[in-house]
């Protein structure tokens, strides 16, 4: 991850917090690979069979998808896990990972989802590029005619064109098929277009028919000037006021009525499957009469470059995650993979670590023994010799006797286990609770060790900061018929990037300040994987001892932003603006909390394909759920945030299951619902917010505030909150897919005085009950 460090050498804490500014984000490693060992290194994943297949809708494919897995000599590569990554609405592969076999061949099954079109399951390695296998999934036979709008309310002398949709059984259009339109009364015409004009006063049925298949419309014709919503009743929203239409026998209905004046009124209609499936999807049919474009394609003025806070030098934004997020996530899958057979056998191990008489004592200078393979969890064991440099309350300061020179004094040690044991330690264990303890010493080590800076290749445009690997908390030796890590250090422990001034390993110059200030976030970071897996094992007893990957990533990410908060001096319910992170802040911001903004920036560019919850470990899918799980600790009161993230921590469940525990009574969803909505409305103007419910506002930061002064790399300011968002335009229905936790925000704005009609339903029926949905006048 791109973390930073922490207390500057021989400063005091509150010196040493001050100096924290001065920063740059880095990437540091997490946890995660092979059960296994791999014959070699792979250097290349190449697609062997399945790659461009076409199924109808729900079938599986024919020919399994299959990759190659070779090394630098092109020699097939065995014992490597391959990961099957599904696409939005894509369906789903069986298995969902697979390991290669002596031909270096990896395989899965594919069934399509049930959306027509082209759907991508990606093939990947760890650090490697991944291949992308794409099918193209056609639509079934016609089970269905839908016609647009389901009604129409219209004066004498309008007109209104009615629109004809042929349907398989899963909701994908037919295209190409002619379509007949009839008048079966005379008070209204239509044309062979499907454009009909009121003629007279009264009620018409216009029948449309396409292969066999018929829908009606019912259009009830008023005197001249009748508005859109018939018998839906107008609501006169309040800035900031959420609505929900109201059900009827077919679709969801609401009639939106601009104040009268000068002003024309903007509003939002939002989106959001709460379905738990990210490859299966929901269909949302959208309707709008009467409604215009927004005002503004921006949702916010752009704003002076002269302005712009920096985003992390060189940062720019990319969903795909860089060699070092790669290496983390490399960690991440050996852990799943080698350490999930071993649970038994830690859980067995427990009471024989309780019964050592007291805990050895350790002093500066002693030498300690450690493992610092960071590839293979249980095997090929690289150990290094390490010098106590500093014993604090919580932490031990190893370094390795191998280090490079000129690097940090006991002294500077010591500050640096004073700065764990008064800061990161009480503010992680204060959020998530405590970690275990099975080390003899009674503390968390902090390895300093050239091998992390070995991680890191020459001249590379990121650097591997440190990881925690979850082997060492496993048992070294088998007892009573278990399995056990031979690796393990028997530690709860961090490995952490050494100082290198003169460019020792692979000539990459590492100063004390630079290594300093990579550490910090770092640190915080690993602690809540630290405490996370280690409570898990021992303390939760939980059959699944590894949360999964975007729950664990996303409380990581949320250790980060509270750290932000501890050295910023604010609090998490301040809703920090633009000049609250500017100027004499702003490194601090670029160093503690801009990965955040980056990760989320890759959601909300995007969120109809990407998911707080996607079972995949993407940069969108990091910073939805930081914002999400941010928004719903907030929910919870000041002083109800460190209870709702300890909950997640200390739970037996895993990933959407642990959310809905936790946020129980069917909450989980309407915290989704209510979080769509504030990313679209909160701090909209202030006088939306203040109509806001508190329930669709987050107190910790204004993002429409932020982002537009936030710049790409070195380039120029965003000038934009990058909401991605619809445009309704009247009488252009609009179909939208949604996979589980992928939402969708469509704006539209009324004329001072006028009304307009929206009508949602999913393929003629009432949207299911994982859809929900909410209206919001913005402006």
């Amino acid at each position: 991850m791109r973390l930073p460090s922490f207390a500057l050498p021989r400063l005091s804490r509150t010196t040493a917090l001050r100096s924290l500014l001065l920063g740059t984000v880095v990437l540091g490693g997490c946890k995660s690979s092979d059960a296994s060992a791999p014959s070699a290194t792979p250097t290349a994943i190449r697609a062997q069979t399945g790659d461009q297949q076409t199924a109808a809708a729900g079938a599986a494919l024919p020919v399994s998808l299959s990759v190659l897995v070779t090394d630098k000599d092109n020699k097939p590569v065995s014992g490597r896990r391959v990961d099957w990554d599904v696409g939005a609405g894509a369906g789903s592969v069986s298995p969902t990972s697979s390991t290669t076999d002596s031909r270096g061949l990896a395989t899965t099954s594919w069934t399509v989802g049930t959306s027509a079109g082209l759907a991508r399951v990606n093939a990947q390695i760890n650090g490697l590029n991944p291949v992308a296998f794409t099918a193209t999934v056609l639509p079934g036979p016609a089970a269905a005619l839908f016609a647009s709008p389901d009604a129409a309310f219209i004066g004498v002398g309008d007109t209104l064109r009615v629109r004809a949709s042929l349907r398989d059984q899963f909701g994908n259009e037919l295209v190409g098929q002619a379509v007949t339109y009839e008048s079966l009364e005379p008070v209204a015409t239509v044309n062979s277009g499907g454009l009909v004009t009121a003629v007279a006063p009264g009620t018409a049925r216009i029948v449309l028919g396409a292969s066999g298949r018929a829908d009606t419309v019912p259009v009830t014709i008023g005197a001249a000037g009748s508005a859109p919503c018939g018998p839906t009743a107008p609501r006169v929203l309040a800035l900031g006021e959420v609505i929900n239409p109201v059900a009827g026998s077919n679709n969801l209905s609401a009639c939106v009525e601009a104040p009268a004046g000068a002003t024309t009124a903007e509003y939002a209609l939002t989106l959001i499957s709460t379905a738990t499936s990210f490859g299966s999807t929901t269909v949302a049919d959208v309707v709008g009469i009467g409604t215009n474009r927004p005002l503004t394609a921006a949702l916010v003025a752009p704003l002076s470059a002269s302005v712009t806070v920096p985003l992390g030098a060189g940062r720019t934004f990319s969903n795909a995650l860089t060699p070092a997020e790669q290496f983390e996530q490399q960690l991440r899958a050996t852990e799943t993979r080698e350490l999930t057979p071993l649970v038994d056998e830690a859980r067995d191990w427990l009471p024989v670590t309780r019964q050592r008489a007291s805990l050895t004592a350790v002093n500066v200078g002693e030498e300690i023994k450690l493992n610092a393979n960071a590839n293979s969890a249980c095997t090929n064991p690289e150990i290094r010799t390490g010098r106590v440099a500093a014993v604090g309350t919580r932490a031990l300061v190893v370094a390795d006797k191998e280090n490079p020179t000129s690097g940090y004094t006991d002294a500077e040690y010591a500050s640096i286990a004073a700065t764990f044991d008064t800061l990161v330690f009480p503010m992680d264990t204060a959020a998530f609770g405590a970690p275990s303890n099975i080390s003899p010493y009674g503390k968390i080590i902090l390895f300093y060790t050239r091998a992390v800076n070995a991680l890191t290749p020459a001249n590379a445009a990121f650097t591997i900061g440190g990881f925690f690997f979850a082997r060492d908390l496993y048992p070294k030796t088998a007892r009573n018929g278990l399995p056990a890590c031979a690796a393990s250090n028997e530690q709860e422990m961090f490995y952490l990037l050494t100082p290198d001034p003169d460019g020792v390993v692979n000539s990459n110059r590492r100063t004390k300040d630079v290594v300093t200030r990579l550490n910090l976030a770092t640190i915080a970071h690993e602690l809540q994987h630290l405490i996370n897996a280690s409570r898990r094992i021992y303390v939760n007893n939980a059959s699944n001892a590894t949360e999964l990957v975007w729950l664990d990533e996303g409380l990581s990410h949320i250790a980060e932003e509270l750290l932000y908060f501890r050295v910023s001096n604010y609090t998490s319910r301040q809703n920090l603006v633009l000049s609250d992170v500017n100027g004499g802040r702003a490194e601090q911001f670029s160093t503690f909390a801009s990965q955040n903004f980056s990760r989320y920036y890759n959601f909300l560019i995007s969120p109809e394909t990407n998911s707080p919850y996607a079972p995949n470990d993407s940069l969108a899918t990091r910073g939805a759920i930081w914002s999400f799980l941010r928004f719903a600790a907030a929910r919870q009161g000041a002083d109800g945030e460190a209870t709702f993230l300890r909950q997640l921590v200390n739970s037996t469940a895993t990933g959407v299951n642990n959310l809905q525990q936790v946020l129980s009574g069917g909450a989980f969803a309407d915290y989704l619902r209510d979080w769509t909505i504030a990313n679209i409305a909160d701090d909209f103007s202030v006088a939306t917010t203040q109509g806001l419910g508190t329930r669709y506002i987050n107190p910790a930061w204004s993002f429409r505030s932020v982002y537009p002064g936030l710049r790409i790399g070195g380039g120029n300011a965003l000038g934009v909150y990058p909401i991605a968002a619809r445009s309704l335009v009247s009488n252009t229905p609009q179909r939208i897919t949604l996979a589980g936790g992928t939402s969708s925000y469509i704006r539209f704005s009324v004329p001072p005085g006028q009304r307009a009609l929206l009508t949602l339903s999913s393929n003629g029926a009432l949207p299911p009950s994982t859809l929900r949905y909410g209206i919001v006048r913005l402006r």
